[in-house]
Order: structure tokens, then sequence, then C-alpha cells
């Protein structure tokens, strides 16, 4: 109660920045509250960029921001919850971010929220849709937050703000649409189907892209590559992931199926702080950093995840990949719980590591593709590589150009 009272009231103060005109050119941007140059939002960003150059003022809320950035002279860079921040939010004709814009941050009425969103498809649940997850708000050494103590109450509060400061919500296919919309609590008629920006890669040639990742991560061209992904649990920050994950029995079994020879590399979810150290080979190759999780997937041959949306990216690359999920019963009935059966996902699951290494061995390449092809006819994809093209196509219409 006090968090929601006290966000309300910074809401209301905020209304001190109407004082300022509307940039009409003027766009900011933002990727999980400044975390990161990536996802959607940045592809729209450099669309924009390269096509209209400094008719437009591009903001960028960043922490670490690149250089590319920093130098780039139509560009200002501004810290997440500073005066600044607040100043080109409020003042920017469009805003693009990959999560809601924060609760205290009113949307003034001619201003445009596009909520590019992060996750695609129709698996894990989320806002209002997430079941109550009490077993966590018995943990020890939590701060015992609003959203750890009632996330059910904390998920209507933003949903309800979310509704009114929303003006677009980009999803990936038609399912994405109906359980976001039944989550969300946005008006049906705020939806575009139009696919994911940072998907268009998929429908490319990106070798350059995996170039460049395999240099940045210094893994040499002749080596394949297992990539492994897990999302979080539950509703706590700051997790470390135990899901004793065999490594080395996944290698030799994709040894066995491919030949040739592998590296581990693994990207821990954004609100997960770590795998078990101890489980680790010395020659994994830890990408937890590494900003762009698509330049990942163009470098993987295999992934590997578990509930993860990612997989409706990677699905579209038509390259293998599996669910390890040894807690699935504990995930689908205390946790989040799923919008759709696991059975019809894209990618087969394994509950040990016996029977991932068994699938991996056993793969079948005819019987993949026909599944992932199944799976996004079953939720009716809306991905065709043109997703930036007609989501700038709406924003410039907006600013005017």
């Amino acid at each position: 109660m006090i968090t929601e009272i006290a966000q309300k009231i910074v809401r209301g103060c905020m209304r001190i920045f109407c004082i300022f005109p509307i940039r009409c050119n003027q766009i900011i941007f933002n990727s999980q509250k400044g975390t990161q140059y990536a996802c959607n939002p940045r592809y729209i960003y450099e669309y924009l960029e390269n096509k209209y150059g400094g008719s437009l003022q591009y903001i960028w809320c960043l922490q670490n921001p690149p250089e590319v950035l920093v130098s780039h002279p139509h560009v200002r860079i501004v810290s997440y919850n500073s005066l600044r921040y607040f100043f080109y939010q409020m003042t920017s004709k469009v805003i693009v971010a990959n999560i809601p814009s924060p609760c205290y941050l009113p949307r003034r009425k001619k201003q445009f929220m596009i909520d590019t969103w992060h996750g695609g498809g129709a698996y894990k649940r989320c806002g209002i849709q997430t079941p109550k997850q009490s077993s966590l708000s018995n943990m020890k050494n939590v701060i015992k937050t609003t959203e750890a103590l009632d996330n059910t109450k904390w998920e209507l509060y933003k949903a309800y703000y979310n509704a009114l400061d929303t003006s677009l919500f980009m999803t990936t296919c038609k399912r994405h649409t109906e359980v976001m919309f039944e989550s969300q609590l946005i008006p049906r008629d705020r939806y575009i189907e139009v696919g994911f920006p940072r998907n268009d890669i998929f429908f490319s040639d990106y070798q350059d892209i995996k170039k460049k990742a395999q240099k940045k991560l210094g893994i040499s061209p002749d080596k394949k590559v297992v990539l492994f992904a897990p999302t979080y649990r539950g509703n706590v920050k700051n997790q470390q992931n135990d899901l004793n994950l065999d490594i080395d029995q996944c290698i030799d079994a994709a040894k066995e199926r491919w030949g040739g020879e592998w590296v581990f590399v693994y990207r821990m979810h954004i609100l997960s702080s770590s795998l078990d150290k101890g489980k680790i080979p010395t020659s994994a190759i830890n990408a937890s950093q590494y900003d762009e999780m698509q330049e990942l997937l163009c470098i993987a041959d295999i992934f590997i995840t578990d509930y993860s949306s990612s997989q409706w990216d990677f699905a579209l690359t038509g390259k293998p990949a599996f669910l390890f999920t040894p807690d699935l019963d504990y995930y689908m009935y205390e946790d989040r719980g799923f919008y759709t059966p696991i059975e019809d996902w894209a990618f087969p699951y394994a509950k040990s590591n016996e029977e991932l290494a068994e699938l991996i061995r056993n793969f079948d390449e005819d019987k993949h593709i026909q599944k992932v092809h199944r799976h996004l006819d079953l939720l009716q994809s809306c991905e065709d590589g043109h997703a930036t093209e007609k989501i700038c196509d709406i924003i410039v219409k907006e600013i005017g150009l």
C-alpha cells in the first residue's frame, strides 16, 4: 500500500514537466530499464537513424552506453530514473521501450508510447495471469517489497497504469496477442501483430553478425556452439540458477551426433545472478553480459533453454534446440505456469540430463522441422522479416515526417 501511494504521488508530481512542450521529432528508447543497448528498441533505433539521420533527435536511456552512441551527434544519453530521464520521457513525442514505463511516469495526451515487449510466442504466464507465488514470500534474506509479498496485487496495479499509458503493443503471433490481452488489461485495438524487429535478422543472411559475435567472444569459426540460456524463477531478483545441467554430457552427445569440436556458451537471464560456479567447466564461456541475445542465437548451432520465450526467436532459425526442464512440475503448478501446453512447443523437453543427452544423440532433422512448423502454425506466427519497417512507418507517421 505504501509503495502504491508513493507512486501515485510521484505520478502527480511528474505533471510539472507538462510546462515544457513535446518535441515532435524526439524519440526516447529504453531497454530493460536502461541496462541494455539491445532488443527491439535497438533495432528500431538503428533503422530510423540509418534512414532519417539528423531529422530526428534520439534519446537513449542507458547506464553503460556503447561508444557508438556516446559519440553520436544526434543521440543524448540519460540514466534511468534521473531527472534528465524524467524530462526527456515527458517531452518526447514517441516513447519506445521493451517493458512498460514506470507507473509513476504518465503518458501525455499527445505522446505515443510503443511497448515492443521482450518475449514472443505464448509460453510462461505473465502480468495479471501470473499465479500468486506465495512460496517465494517465505524465502529468507529477501527484501519484502510489495511485489515479493503479493505479486498478484502488484501486477494488477501495474496493469491499470500500463493500459492508460500504452498506445501500441507489439506481438509476434495471434496467440501472443490473445494471451497478452488477458494478462495486461491493454485494450484489444492497441495490439499490432507484425512480429518483433529483433527477429527480422533471422529472415536474412546473418553471417556477418555471427562473425562479429564469434570474434567478440573469442570463439574460433571452426568450433560449433552449444548455447544455454534459461529463464528466471518466481518474482525475486538475483537468484542463483541451480538446474544441474551436465555440460560435459551435452557436449559429448553433440559430438556423437554431429561430430566436430564444440564450445559451451551460457547466458543467464537479467533477473538471475549466476549458475552454480562449481558445475561449470573452465572452458565454458559466460556471455551473461553480452547485450544482444539475438547475436548469440546467430552463433548457436544448438540451443538449450527451458521456459524462456527466446525459444520463439530461435524457432525462426530452424536450427536444433532442446528444453531442459528438471523442475517442470514445480514451474507448471507452483511458479508461472503456461499459456500453451509444453507438448505443443517447438522443441522436445527433457526432465533429466540422461533424457537430454538422448534427445541430442537421436535428433531427427525432418521431425524437428515438422514440429517447429506445427508450432508456428498453431500460434499463428506474424513474423515475416519486416517488423522493423512496419513499426517505423507508424512512428514516422506519428512524428509527421
